[in-house]
Order: C-alpha cells, then structure tokens, then sequence
C-alpha cells in the first residue's frame, strides 16, 4: 500500500504556486497539457474570479500518485487578503512546501506563513522558483533564508550535504562521524520534528527541479500510523451548482464510508475526490486522504468529526470592519440569510447583524477580499452591494491583575462567579481554566462557566471593544441545590468578567503593520517624514545602488492603503508591501476613547454590577459596591499545600450543607458554632492519611511545558527536555525518599523508541497508543488509593479535579519546579557541607 501524505503549496502572491502545482501534475502524468495562469487555462484556477485577477482565491484540492506516495494536494490563496483561507489547511497538513520566488527573495507576507507554519508545526520543504530568471545567486538566496526563516534551512542540492546535516544535532554528528553518511530514517526525523528544512531550486514553468521535489516529497515524510476509530477534520465547505453544502475533510483516523451515519442527523451521502473542478465518487476512503463529503449539514469550518478534536483559534484575523451598504428597498434580512451561508464557507468574514439599525458589518483583510466578496453576492443573489469606509477593529486589555465577582439571584435563581483576570504578552489571546476543587462546585457546573467564558466575545469598558491577552481563571463558584440553572452561570460570569474589567486597568489596542518600502534614495527624506506622521517606526537599509528599503511597523488605521501613496510619493518607482503584524498599544487612545463614546454603565446587554435577591425580589447593586455582598468570602492567597486548601474547602461546604439540613441559613451566629467540632474531625483524617507512604505522580509534557527552565528546550529538542526532566525527578525521589510514578504521553513520542523504565522507586511509564497521560493517571489514582498517599503533579485544572475525588492532592507544575529546585539546592549544601 502506498504511503499517504497531504501537501499544502504556500506562497508570496506571484511566487508561482499554481505553476509548480501544474508542473507536478503533468511530471506525474495524472495531466497531459501544461496549463498557464496568464493563458488563463491552469488545472487548478477554474473560478472565473481567480481567472480575470490571475491570483488564487480559494483553496483547492487535486491528487496524483509518485512512486510509492500518494500525494493530496492544496493550493492555497498567496495574497494576504485572504490569509485566513490559507491558515484553515495548515491543521490538516502532513507537509508544507514554502515556495520562493528567486527574483525577489523572502517577501513580507513568507514570514507570515512561515509563522504560522512553525505554530502549527508542520514539516517544512522550501522551493527557490524562478531560478531560470534571478540574477540572484544560490548562495544570496540561502542567505536571506537563514536570517529570515532558520539556519536549520539547508541547501540538499549542494555536494557536502552530509556535513552540513551534521551540524544540527549531536546524534547526527555521531552518525556522520562513524559512516560518513546520514541515513535517511535519520533525515526522515528531523524534517519531521521541524530541525531541519530541505532547501531545492528549480523552475516549475520549465520544470526544471520538478522531480528532485516530488522526490524529496516522498522520502522525507514519515509515515504515519493511523488509529481504527474513525477520526476526521473539516478545513473548508463549499457549495454545489444546487446550493448543497459540500463538507471538504482530512481523514485523520480509520476509515469511512459512502451513506454511513456519523449521527442521528446527518449521514454521508457521497464521497468525492477532487482534482481540481472535477471529482470522482468513492465507496470508502481511508485515513490519511483528503475528500469531500456531500449530504452533512450544520457543521462549521475547524469542526472535528467521529473522535477528532476542533480546530484551534487561527492566528490571522482580519482587522477592518465594514458596513454592507444595500439598495433602497432591499430588505437586510434577506441579505443576511446570504451573509449567514457565506460565513459559513468563510469564517473570518464574522458577519454581524444589528437589530436596532437594521445593518449589517463584515470584517475583511483588506480591499481585494472586499472587491471579491461583492462579486460574489452579486453572482449569487443578482443583487449589487457596497462597504462603507473600513474601520479598523479596537481591541482592549488590562495592565494588572484582579479579581473579578459576578451573582445572579432574581427569585429562584442562583449563581455566583469569582474569576481572576490576568494579563498575558501581547497577541496571546484568551485563555480559561478553572483552578476551583470539586469539593467546593461541581465539575459540571465549572465546564458550563469555561463554556461561557469562551462562547462569548466579551466587551472591554472602554471602547466596548473585543478583550483579549488575559488569563481569565475561575477561582470560586457557587450554586443552590434548587434554585439554579445553566442560564444564571452564564449571567453571573458575564457580570464578574466585566465587573473585573471595571476595577482594572485598561488598554486599548490597534492592529498594526509590518512594512517594507523599496524606493530611490533621492526621496528618501519625502517618505521619512510621511512615515512619522503616520506614527510609524522605520529602519534604513542602504543597497548602495541609489536605492534605500525601509523596513517598519505602524498603526494599520494610518497605513491602510498606503501602497496608493508611495505611488504619488515615489512617481510609481517604490515597492510597497506590508503584513499585519498583531496589536499593540495605541498612541492616542484618549482621544479614540472620546470620539467612540462608549459608556460601559449604559450598556444594559453587558452589565457591570450583579443582582441579589432580598426579602423576596431582586436588586441591582453597581460594580463597585458588589464585593460586600458576596456569599463567597475571597480567596486569601498562601504558599501552603493544597492538602490545607482543600481542606478549608471542605470545611465551608460541610457548613453550608449543615445549614441547609438545620433550616438556619440566614443566622450568621450559629454557622460558627459549631466550627471546632468541625476542625476536630478533619484533622484527625488528615492524621490517618499521613501515615500511609507517599506516591508523587507527574504528567510529563504537562511538567515540560509549565516549567521555566524546561520549556524553552521543549520547542526545539523535546527528547533532552524529557530526558532533562527525568535526570531532575530521579534525584528528587531519591532525596525525598519516596515512590515516583513520571508518565509521558506516547503520542508524543515521534519515533516510538522510548519505552518504561525503572531507577530505584522512580517509574518512567509511556502510555499505550491512543491513550492519554490523564487518562493513565486517572485511572492509577483510582488504583493506588488507600495504598498511598497520594500527590498529582498537573497543572491541568479540569484533570485535577478529577483525580482529588478519589482523595489526591495537586501540585502544580510551577510548585514541583520549585521543590525540585530547593531540594537540589539542599542536597548541593549537604555534599558541601559532608
């Protein structure tokens, strides 16, 4: 059987992907005639749109076989506007093939996709285009590639291949050094785990390297072990000529087939497998292949089918936001039943529709996408739009760390939220987690509050612009056994985020760009002083060829269409090209504040104060006032073990269900009475689990990735980082003096060569294929109990609650990190000292 592998071509506009994608079908055979963009007949560019601009829209699929490979191919949009089209295929990419154009060298939207490869991690084969044309050089090129992209780029056409390869890891060095060669397995590994990325040169226009790439394609991937289960995930819906949702999927684990039910709604009537415009129909396909399923519907782009998790936040979102501006007459409803089905196919887009003003806005990358997009409503609905002048998207964020307090409690209703709200570096986005025992609320009632947290696109307080870099952990929570329901969750974690926004404080935030401005050195003092202006910072980078290239970032609200004035500035000489490059702060956020005019205390949809329930009926109290309410006293931060937290925990609870049992809830004397007994019995449990032996279990890569000094290994040797981590925990159970189970999650494992081991008390186990490090430690916990006393090392919030039900402790990776610290330093002292 032929190894399977998906391959997705990406480019700078104009690198030539369509051409190479053409030049490997013909060199396969699976075409008979070389098409040609400006000839308008290349296999993959059939859009009418794409045909008259010359530039690929949308994603696309074809397929053909190369020696022993079959290879699934996508092309992908090389024009920034439609970046987002192009992150979509990245998660269901076994290889990528960054293209160059040989002419120009690395332009600014490669470093984009180069970013974004490396945060997807996929394996990476880089081909130099257009060497028939460059005065370029080789040696030039490689060059810019090292300090654009990575020294690991390496050059596989050169003669001292072997010596260069060599000079990325020790084990390679080794290998070199005793047979004066590298195997291939050896090669296989590091592509695969991103050390190393082949380099080729050619020309697919006169198919020139055509078959050392195709070459490089097969024998530089791994082939992967698929799971039984089927498994899939869905990077793209179209629709057909009849307007049925066509489902485009990466089969990721065991196989389907043609009229199978994935659910009680939705079974699979056709598979397809197409190349280019056309298709053939299938019986079944197999994990590994990319297909299209016809007769699904409700699903959505990123979604994940059968046991295949959804797709990640993308990285790339657009900035600008427009008004869709209609005909007179024509009603918006109608208009945004198109709009519902075109976000559909293009997430991005996040259409919106305003009830009150009856308008519909649209966020866009930029004027092309725009340009395209009206196009396409007027194809589809014979109906001509425009936009209205592009806004750019506000973002906002905080500066400190507080503590936010949401409660809902209209009569017979119940809830009540306390979240920490902590900033993040800029452009991490939100992250949740709940750091709350179950013993205190139940795990049920702690995923609705994540749940809620991520549902929403929460408002900042100053512009009522969308939040983001901050850490939002639930810290406490509440519920009544009677009263409460999903819904007043929801309304108490909006309540405490916005409630903790308002204590804060805040930052607004503008997206910004990343520009290169090539022009002659004459008008270089011209373009300085436009540039300042426009609050932008800039670099000069002499070619001391009468030309100058800028490099610099700025505010995109005042570099938006800016390639219209270097046309101007330059007499149509310069070359402009830009990327959008995250947010940062805004400069003149006062005066944005004022002229948007957003009071978040008039904005009753997303309120800051919370209600409480008195003598029958509910009251609103303001935001600054709620926090001497609260049914929850605040939590008290403290260096001691969670073994104390939770019991702390368990003390109130125990109260509060003795209250309710003794009908005494409102009399704040007698909850207190009864307090020492109380005390009493707990310590004398906690007295009988001590004397049991200790058992210390560590989530491996969770350990890795939460400690300081283990993480940065991590993203480039993650075989030391385990190793590292290991040799640390070793010496900790041996200084400890007790049992340590450490469990690595096998999937991890790239090569599959690690396998159980035993120093003294200390276990090393990798879990089986397909299972999970919580997993295994879920189940050891419930095994070990009684016969030890036992401590999870996870930082996993939700898996930690899970196992402190059957009597664990938690520590936290930060916790262990310290204690393996201190306990070397002891030891250290104790040697010196001996």
């Amino acid at each position: 059987m032929n190894k399977k592998i998906c391959v997705g071509i990406l480019a700078h506009v104009d690198a030539g992907k369509t051409t190479l994608i053409e030049s490997m079908l013909y060199t396969s055979g699976q075409i008979r005639k070389l098409g040609r963009v400006d000839h308008k007949d290349a296999f993959l560019d059939y859009d009418k749109q794409e045909r008259d601009r010359g530039i690929t829209i949308y994603s696309k699929e074809a397929f053909f076989s190369w020696k022993n490979t079959d290879i699934f191919v996508l092309d992908t949009p090389g024009h920034i506007d439609f970046s987002s089209e192009m992150e979509r295929t990245l998660q269901v990419l076994d290889l990528a093939i960054v293209l160059i154009n040989g002419q120009d060298g690395i332009q600014s939207h490669s470093e984009t996709i180069w970013k974004c490869l490396a945060h997807y991690q996929v394996p990476t084969l880089i081909f130099i285009n257009k060497m028939d044309i460059s005065y370029h050089s080789k040696e030039e090129l490689m060059k810019d590639i090292h300090e654009k992209f990575s020294e690991n780029c390496i050059d596989f056409t050169q003669n001292d291949l072997y010596e260069s390869l060599a000079m990325i890891n020790d084990s390679l060095l080794n290998e070199y050094m005793n047979s004066q060669s590298i195997s291939l397995s050896s090669i296989q590994n590091i592509v695969f785990k991103r050390e190393c990325f082949p380099c080729f040169f050619g020309s697919a226009l006169k198919l020139e390297g055509i078959e050392n790439l195709l070459d490089a394609m097969g024998d530089y991937t791994l082939e992967k072990e698929y799971g039984n289960e089927f498994g899939a995930k869905i990077y793209k819906i179209t629709m057909d000529e009849q307007g049925n949702p066509l489902t485009h999927i990466k089969i990721t684990s065991g196989t389907l087939k043609a009229k199978q039910k994935l659910n009680e709604d939705n079974k699979v009537d056709q598979i397809r497998l197409y190349n280019g415009k056309n298709y053939t129909l299938v019986n079944e396909a197999s994990a590994g292949m990319i297909c299209t399923l016809k007769g699904l519907e409700n699903y959505e782009v990123g979604q994940g089918l059968g046991i295949e998790t959804d797709s990640e936040k993308p990285l790339l979102n657009a900035c600008l936001n427009y008004h869709l501006l209609l005909p007179d007459g024509f009603d918006p409803i109608q208009m945004k039943k198109v709009c519902d089905q075109l976000e559909s196919q293009d997430p991005s887009l996040h259409i919106e529709y305003d009830t009150a003003l009856k308008k519909i806005s649209i966020q866009l990358m930029g004027d092309i996408q725009m340009e395209v997009l009206q196009k396409k409503i007027e194809q589809e609905t014979g109906i001509q739009v425009g936009f209205s002048t592009g806004n750019v998207i506000f973002k906002e964020t905080i500066a400190d760390t507080v503590t936010g307090v949401g409660h809902f409690e209209p009569l017979r209703h119940y809830a009540e939220v306390h979240l920490k709200l902590e900033p993040l570096k800029r452009n991490s986005g939100l992250q949740f987690e709940s750091d709350v025992s179950m013993d205190d609320l139940s795990l049920n009632w702690q995923r609705l509050i994540l749940t809620h947290l991520q549902e929403k696109k929460h408002k900042g307080v100053l512009t009522g612009s969308p939040i983001t870099d901050m850490k939002i952990t639930l810290i406490a929570g509440k519920s009544h056994l009677k009263h409460t329901e999903g819904g007043d969750f929801r309304q108490a974690t909006y309540r405490a985020v916005r409630q903790g926004l308002k204590k804060a404080q805040s930052i607004l935030l503008e997206p910004y760009y990343s520009f290169t401005l090539q022009l002659d050195a004459h008008t270089l003092s011209k373009a300085l002083y436009d540039l300042e202006t426009r609050q932008a910072k800039v670099s000069i980078e002499d070619n001391g060829d009468g030309k100058v290239i800028l490099h610099g970032r700025g505010p995109v609200r005042y570099l938006m269409n800016y390639h219209k004035d270097v046309i101007a500035l330059t007499r149509g000489k310069g070359v402009y090209s830009c990327q959008l490059d995250g947010y940062d702060e805004c400069k003149d956020a006062n005066s944005i504040i004022e002229s948007i005019g957003y009071d978040s205390e008039q904005d009753f949809k997303n309120p800051t104060g919370s209600v409480f329930c008195t003598h029958g009926s509910g009251f609103y109290v303001p935001y600054d006032e709620v926090e001497n309410y609260m049914h929850i006293k605040p939590k008290v931060e403290n260096t001691s073990s969670y073994s104390s937290s939770k019991y702390n925990i368990k003390e109130e609870e125990v109260q509060r269900v003795f209250n309710m049992i003794s009908g005494q809830n409102q009399n704040k004397k007698k909850q207190y009475q009864k307090k020492k007994k109380k005390e009493d019995f707990s310590y004398q449990r906690v007295e009988i689990e001590k004397k049991l032996p200790e058992c210390l279990i560590v989530d491996g890569y969770n350990q890795i990735y939460g400690w300081d000094s283990l993480k940065s290994y991590a993203s480039k040797d993650i075989a030391y980082a385990r190793d590292e981590l290991i040799q640390l925990l070793v010496n900790y159970q041996g200084y400890k003096n007790i049992k340590l189970i450490l469990v690595f999650d096998a999937y991890r494992v790239k090569d599959g060569s690690c396998r159980n081991s035993k120093y003294g008390d200390t276990q090393v186990i990798y879990t089986n294929y397909g299972q999970t490090a919580d997993s295994y430690i879920e189940k050891l916990v419930h095994d070990l109990k009684g016969k030890y006393s036992l401590t999870v090392a996870s930082s996993d919030a939700l898996i930690q609650n899970s196992i402190m039900a059957s009597g664990a402790k938690r520590m936290s990776a930060r916790e262990l990190e310290m204690r393996v610290r201190n306990v070397n330093k002891e030891a250290f002292k104790a040697l010196k000292e001996g």
